[in-house]
């Protein structure tokens, strides 16, 4: 019997469940209730197994051929086709976990004890800022490319509007530098637990991702200024810090 669209949504519920068969051992169940479900026979490790490609109309004819030639495939694998799903979908759900935010706060939590507080407070508010608040802090961390990196540092490096509690609009370069360093280290450990097979920061040198602006440095003080700089050290400075203005003179 040749199976068309019409003879299946007509098929009709009868007392008793029944098949109307297709072709390679596959065949359209119908219920007593009335659903319709497509099976595939086949026998493995000794034993008669049935796998369900999916319900009719959901599944069509061609589709539900196509699902059945691929389990016919790993049958003759020695694989059963609803194990081999249920391996698929651990395997998304574990990738779907791994995000780079969740990889990233698992960093920040192995090094707590070995930063200073202020060290983590820092690492811990650029990664939520720039990471976390960003499309990449929901991507399974194997999906991030060299060009999602480099996009992110172009967008801190060049920024013109004013992120949170920041007090300047323009781009911050020197901010983008020091998160790859975080992401580098990130993506190092990711490597180390298996999460990752590579590491897409190492592709990228600092001079590739943003231009740092020619360093400007402060002029030297003249003997006046000087002067009135000890006199308001001796009135509101520690003599920690009066002696270590002291040595960088002598120095």
């Amino acid at each position: 019997m040749r199976l068309t669209y019409p003879l299946l949504q007509n098929a009709k519920r009868r007392s008793k469940p029944y098949k109307i068969r297709d072709r390679d051992s596959m065949y359209l169940r119908v219920s007593v209730p009335g659903s319709k479900v497509w099976k595939f026979d086949y026998r493995l490790d000794g034993k008669d197994c049935s796998y369900t490609p999916g319900r009719f109309p959901d599944v069509s004819i061609a589709d539900a051929r196509e699902l059945r030639n691929a389990a016919a495939k790993l049958v003759a694998s020695g694989i059963h086709p609803k194990a081999h799903e249920k391996q698929l979908q651990q395997q998304t759900v574990a990738h779907q976990k791994n995000t780079l935010w969740s990889v990233c706060g698992k960093w920040l939590n192995d090094n707590r004890a070995n930063w200073t507080a202020y060290y983590h407070g820092q690492a811990t508010r650029f990664l939520t800022r720039y990471v976390k608040g960003s499309s990449l802090g929901e991507t399974p961390v194997r999906d991030i490319t060299v060009a999602h990196v480099y996009d992110l540092m172009q967008s801190i490096a060049k920024r013109k509007a004013l992120a949170q509690d920041e007090r300047k609009a323009e781009g911050a370069p020197h901010i983008a530098i020091r998160l790859r360093q975080h992401l580098d280290a990130i993506f190092r450990r990711a490597i180390i637990s298996g999460r990752v097979d590579a590491n897409p920061v190492a592709a990228l040198k600092p001079s590739d991702v943003v231009t740092l602006p020619p360093t400007r440095h402060n002029r030297a003080l003249e003997a006046d200024e000087l002067k009135h700089v000890m006199e308001a050290l001796s009135v509101t400075g520690t003599q920690r810090t009066r002696l270590a203005v002291h040595l960088l003179l002598l120095t």
